[in-house]
């Protein structure tokens, strides 16, 4: 077996210089450090990330747990933690709970059943102390209260999810302002009757966005219709209901807030079915730009979640709070991009 000492005499340097160079907690000249990598791969030398730990009582392995790697919420975060990661040399132990499937009740996930699986969570957290982990990334895969669900003392931030503890780590999307600026845009382009598909009234994240659709509505003088705002579940079936009930009206709306992109679609497929250009007739904005997006008749505008950038500031966090030192605040809230599509042109 490959050891540190072995690696220092191939290179010419002490194991110190080699440790500083594996760590990167002490500036080493490119020349040595050179020296050092090139010893590294001539002997394959793997360095045990455990032992380490152990002798310095600190480990630099995040676990990241995954609500579920096939969603590209996740996905997408977890290659921002890894980029981190990667910069601060720690290392990343990817475990998936695959909850996706699990939660699915033939129509939409409902996500008040990832409790059932607190078990299971518990057995992985054990899984990563015993691995020689000393933080944890919890990867949501729908940006919600789990207030509860994870019971562990080593450091942890939650991205992409949220509790109701003001003192734990989290980071997610500012959802108030872009549903602002998103209807400020229709109402800039003549729009007065602004239709809305909410998420669930339990739902932060749909809360925020109906502050800034009521805010946006204010500040132009537009009283709000409450028949104007509905509520879905996420899923295009409650889409394609919420919006018949909006295109019913007698004064039906001209322009469309969706909460998310699936209910979007599923909006745009009933005005195909009732005769009503979307894009045209009706303009119609989504949220969280999934790939559907650009397949759809027509073109779907949208707004992008920055999740690389939550998973990048989660791991910024973890390795902040791995090395005790103070962050600025403990809930972040990263912005959001308006992506413009043929549903909706802004002027």
């Amino acid at each position: 077996m490959v050891t540190l000492k072995d690696v220092a005499e191939r290179a010419g340097v002490s194991t110190a210089t080699v440790s500083y160079v594996l760590n990167n907690r002490k500036k080493i000249s490119e020349e040595v450090t050179k020296k050092v990598h090139q010893a590294i791969q001539e002997l394959d030398y793997q360095p045990n990330m455990m032992a380490r730990a152990l002798r310095s009582n600190k480990s630099n392995i995040i676990g990241v747990l995954s609500e579920d790697i096939t969603s590209y919420q996740v996905n997408n975060i977890v290659k921002g933690i890894n980029e981190i990661a990667d910069q601060e040399k720690y290392q990343i132990l990817l475990s998936d709970l695959g909850l996706g499937d699990k939660i699915w009740n033939g129509s939409f996930q409902d996500y008040t059943k990832v409790m059932n699986y607190q078990d299971q969570i518990q057995e992985k957290l054990n899984i990563f102390r015993l691995a020689g982990v000393g933080s944890i990334i919890y990867v949501g895969m729908h940006d919600r209260d789990i207030t509860g669900l994870l019971q562990t003392d080593m450091p942890l931030v939650y991205a992409y999810s949220y509790t109701k503890n003001p003192e734990d780590i989290m980071v997610s999307s500012d959802n108030q302002k872009i549903s602002y600026q998103t209807v400020s845009f229709m109402i800039e382009k003549g729009h007065r009757r602004i239709g809305l598909i909410s998420g669930p009234v339990d739902s932060i994240p749909a809360f925020k966005r109906l502050i800034g659709y009521q805010t946006a509505l204010m500040e132009a003088g537009i009283s709000m219709d409450p028949q104007l705002v509905t509520y879905g579940n996420w899923s295009h079936t409650s889409g394609m209901k919420e919006c018949r009930k909006l295109m019913e009206l007698k004064d039906a709306p001209t322009a469309i807030f969706s909460m998310n992109d699936w209910m979007a679609v599923g909006a745009m497929k009933v005005m195909k079915e009732m005769g009503i250009q979307a894009g045209k007739d009706v303009e119609i904005v989504g949220f969280d730009d999934i790939e559907l997006c650009l397949f759809s008749e027509p073109q779907l505008s949208t707004i992008r979640v920055p999740l690389e950038e939550i998973g990048r500031e989660a791991a910024r966090k973890i390795t902040q709070m791995s090395e005790k030192k103070e962050m600025s605040n403990n809930y972040e809230e990263l912005p959001c991009t308006f992506i413009e599509r043929e549903s909706f042109i802004k002027k």
